[in-house]
């Protein structure tokens, strides 16, 4: 069996943990997506991370998923763009919500009781399902004010976006940026002289 790809910062938000498919290391952007394995090995982890989603998705036939990785960029910057201005204090754009309501239009929702809770699962062709889960995801995001707390990390160099429910965190996490960012502090007092 083979090993899944690993992706950062998995929330609960799918819609942000596709903005978070693309990080940077030594100045560099990396697209995390960049084979079709890729994206099923993504779309795997989320099927595991948030427990109800639709896992019909994961049966995506080959062509299918090269589909959905050449639309899957347009789709992930258009909600970067959107989440980076609005972490930037600008409002959020009506057209793009209109955008997102339109991909669910295309594949609408039935409900169904799965593990003893009501399940919202897109009806369509697989690649409208996944683009309506992304859609409707960032549609609860909005509705629900998450938007308002959505953050980019201190470290200048990074573009992963987080969910700040605390009000005061300033990292995409420690283990990723908040512990260098420490430790670069600590070594420049340190060739200062410093205690």
């Amino acid at each position: 069996m083979n090993k899944r790809k690993k992706f950062p910062l998995i929330s609960p938000f799918l819609s942000l943990n596709l903005v978070n498919t693309e990080a940077v290391s030594h100045g560099r952007r990396h697209e995390l997506l960049s084979e079709d394995q890729d994206l099923l090995d993504w779309l795997h982890i989320m099927c595991e991370e948030i427990p109800s989603l639709d896992k019909t998705i994961l049966t995506m036939s080959q062509s299918e998923l090269t589909e959905v990785l050449h639309l899957i960029y347009d789709f992930r910057l258009c909600l970067r763009n959107n989440f980076e201005s609005i972490a930037d204090g600008n409002s959020i754009d009506n057209k793009w919500i209109l955008s997102l309501e339109r991909n669910i239009e295309k594949a609408p929702y039935v409900f169904k009781i799965h593990a003893q809770q009501l399940v919202q699962i897109p009806t369509g062709s697989i690649v409208n399902k996944l683009f309506s889960l992304l859609s409707l995801d960032a549609l609860q995001l909005i509705s629900e004010g998450q938007l308002n707390k959505i953050r980019r990390c201190s470290n200048p160099d990074c573009v992963l976006l987080f969910i700040d429910t605390t009000g005061r965190r300033k990292w995409c996490s420690m283990k990723i940026c908040g512990n260098r960012q420490k430790a670069a502090r600590f070594q420049d007092k340190k060739d200062r002289g410093e205690k």
